[in-house]
């Protein structure tokens, strides 16, 4: 259970129910910084390994004869064949599609899209590819697109889209990062970021054998004393907080028993819906924090009194 006495130095609390008050009254709206919507360092790499390709793609815009020219072009150059399936916004490069819906025996029809210039292309898959990009409508966009390579660059940046839910605690990690390194700067800690808890035994640490494979978002050290730090960002759609607060009580029980300390960071306005659940983990563990709490020099002090305490 937290101290509140610890609190108090920061927060006018008396008790359990008020440091929770206070906890979700400044719980922030978001945590997403200008990098978190789009990876434009992956976007541009994915580009720029199939630029060539996109290249000779470029010399058909404008065809007056797109059809005869995209065949002419596959089969002169088969290693464009593999930047079809993004040309859809497709990441695969195999996939079945229906070609023909009545034809029970030949309906579907699986396409390989694996090719290189070194490829020997048969003319039944050449008519294949022309039959998905005529059907698909890519042959159309001859017509209108004037440079390859920006299309992708855009088809790209739309599909990185889909990764922004990963991202989402991604950019927990990357907020708290610069003051968690300080503090581990100030106090003389080792710190790990993203690592396996098992990297800690040739510390000379001890590991509990079920998070032993398990990734933690960071761990700080000092000699033989460790702390585990795990943050998250919760805006409430698929949330689960009752197994999200158990998993980290748990969490909390096995790295004590192990002489390790456990700090949780967490934030978002699932919180502010969920008393219940955020008063269980003020009672289950020893400090929680939200994104204020932490800048405000409790994280700083509890690690500071947690190295304290350790044997």
């Amino acid at each position: 259970m937290v101290d509140v006495e610890f609190y108090k130095k920061y927060y006018p609390v008396q008790n359990v129910s008020e440091l929770v008050k206070v906890f979700q009254k400044t719980l922030i709206i978001t945590n997403r910084t200008p990098e978190f919507f789009v990876d434009w360092v992956k976007v541009k790499k994915n580009v720029d390994e199939i630029k060539i390709e996109l290249s000779l793609w470029n010399s058909l815009i404008g065809s007056k004869n797109i059809e005869t020219d995209f065949v002419n072009l596959i089969e002169k150059y088969p290693e464009v064949i593999k930047t079809i399936p993004i040309l859809f916004a497709i990441r695969e490069r195999e996939f079945p599609v229906i070609v023909d819906f009545y034809d029970l025996e030949k309906s579907v029809r699986n396409l390989d899209f694996n090719k290189n210039k070194y490829s020997k292309v048969s003319p039944l898959e050449i008519n294949a590819y022309v039959e998905f990009a005529k059907k698909g409508g890519l042959l159309d966009i001859f017509y209108y697109v004037k440079n390859f390579y920006d299309y992708v660059l855009g088809v790209e940046v739309g599909l990185d889209t889909n990764a922004r839910k990963n991202r989402s605690g991604e950019a927990m990690e990357t907020l708290l990062t610069p003051l968690i390194k300080n503090i581990a700067k100030e106090m003389k800690c080792g710190l790990l970021s993203q690592k396996r808890f098992d990297l800690v035994k040739s510390l000379g640490g001890k590991v509990p054998l079920e998070l032993a494979n398990r990734k933690s978002d960071f761990i700080l050290y000092i000699g033989k004393k460790f702390v585990n730090i795990e943050v998250n960002y919760y805006s409430g759609a698929g949330s689960k907080p009752e197994e999200i607060v158990d998993s980290y009580i748990n969490r909390h029980n096995e790295l004590v028993k192990n002489n390790w300390g456990f700090i949780w960071i967490t934030d978002g306005d699932v919180w502010r819906i969920s008393e219940n659940q955020i008063v269980k983990a003020f009672n289950g563990l020893d400090y929680v924090f939200n994104i204020e709490f932490s800048r405000k020099g409790l994280l700083k002090e509890a690690l500071s009194q947690i190295f304290n305490k350790q044997r």
